[in-house]
């Protein structure tokens, strides 16, 4: 039996497979980066309740190719939205991450991590979490 791929799928179980799992698109083409409507849901919230206060693929380490989901620059604060594809299909994948979260906080970074799931079941809970730490840093009232 060879591979099952979205396009196999009916467009109504297509769509209802991409909402449950954040994909984007069946496939990228070269040099795309495929971004999932979780993290943009996110990455609109954000923009939204701190308008002014986040940046995107931000670079916070000169020295180093990280780059954070999103960052509040002013207060050191890195929000990254993980999943599991990404991080942790390898050993080599799940230490590559706790190296670059430790760089992070070694450098100063306070770093908060969210899923799928948190932004899917919890928005409200994250952007509280965020004021909370931005609240402390005086960047909001």
């Amino acid at each position: 039996m060879g591979r099952i791929t979205l396009q196999h799928l009916p467009p109504a179980l297509r769509a209802q497979v991409r909402a449950e799992h954040g994909l984007v698109r069946e496939r990228k083409t070269a040099g795309e980066k495929s971004v999932s409507p979780f993290a943009e849901r996110l990455g609109r919230a954000l923009e939204d309740r701190f308008p002014g206060l986040v940046q995107r693929e931000y670079r916070p380490l000169e020295d180093r190719r990280y780059r954070i989901d999103f960052a509040f620059p002013q207060s050191m604060l890195a929000i990254e939205f993980d999943g599991y594809r990404h991080h942790g299909f390898s050993r080599e994948g799940f230490r590559q991450g706790l190296a670059r979260q430790n760089a992070l906080v070694l450098a100063g970074w306070r770093v908060l991590r969210y899923t799928l799931t948190d932004v899917r079941d919890r928005m409200d809970g994250i952007l509280a979490d965020i004021e909370k730490v931005l609240r402390t840093a005086g960047l909001v009232p």
